[in-house]
C-alpha cells in the first residue's frame, strides 16, 4: 500500500502527509469517474442514492453527524486559525 500523498501546509509551509479522510464523499465519487473506475452512468446512481442516504440519516459531506458543540456558544463560532491540529 502506498503512503498519502505529501501537502504543504498555506499557512507555515511545513511538508507532511495528507490526511486523506478530510475527503468527501462526492469528491471520491468524482475521482473515481474521472480516473474511469466507475461510468458516468454507476456515478450517478451511486450519487444519487449517497445523496438520499445522506438527506435520510442528517450525515454532513463526509458521511459524519455533525457535532453541536457544547458550552461556550461564543467560542463555537469562532473560526480556527491554528496549524496542524
Amino acid at each position: 500500500m502506498h503512503p498519502p500523498p505529501k501537502t504543504q501546509c498555506l499557512k507555515c509551509g511545513e511538508v507532511s502527509r495528507s490526511d486523506i479522510s478530510a475527503v468527501s464523499i462526492r469528491s471520491a465519487l468524482y475521482a473515481l469517474k474521472n480516473n474511469d473506475v466507475i461510468t458516468d452512468d454507476e456515478f450517478k446512481e451511486v450519487d444519487k442514492r449517497w445523496m438520499k442516504h445522506k438527506k435520510r440519516n442528517g450525515l454532513d459531506a463526509h458521511g459524519q453527524r455533525p457535532k453541536i458543540p457544547r458550552g461556550d456558544n461564543e467560542a463555537a463560532g469562532r473560526a480556527d486559525t491554528s496549524c496542524h491540529e
